[in-house]
């Protein structure tokens, strides 16, 4: 595989995580606007801790290289309940925000798919 896909590859997921990292613990340390927003969408208090708990576990899961798909995948249920959940109250540009999220991760997936799942397959003799 290409050298600089490999590095891009990587920048995304540690940025990504970095950023799913800091949402999570501004979550879980219950800052005005994660507060504001949990309230907006209509969920109680520990739907926000809940989420913020499943951010940081998600980051910290994405820089691990055999985990990776794995938070990709779970954070992309995540996103999916936030588009959802934003769009619902006609919150639009915070779902489209969301989604921006969803996408990565799915570009995510198909890439480990593509680049790390396909590439071992043929390099273990696989069906």
């Amino acid at each position: 595989m290409n050298k600089w896909l490999i590095v891009i590859g990587w920048t995304v997921v540690w940025g990504t995580a970095l950023f799913f990292a800091q949402n999570g613990i501004q979550k879980l340390m219950g800052t005005g606007r994660m507060v504001e927003m949990f309230h907006e969408l209509g969920y109680p208090a520990w739907s926000r801790i809940a989420v913020g708990v499943l951010e940081v576990v998600g980051a910290i899961l994405l820089v691990i290289p055999r985990t990776t798909s794995y938070a990709a995948a779970g954070l992309t249920l995540l996103m999916a309940g936030a588009v959802l959940s934003e769009w619902k109250v006609g919150q639009t540009f915070e779902a489209l925000l969301a989604g921006q999220w969803l996408v990565i991760f799915i570009l995510m997936l198909l890439f480990r798919y593509r680049f790390v799942y396909k590439s071992n397959k043929k390099e273990l003799d696989m069906p």
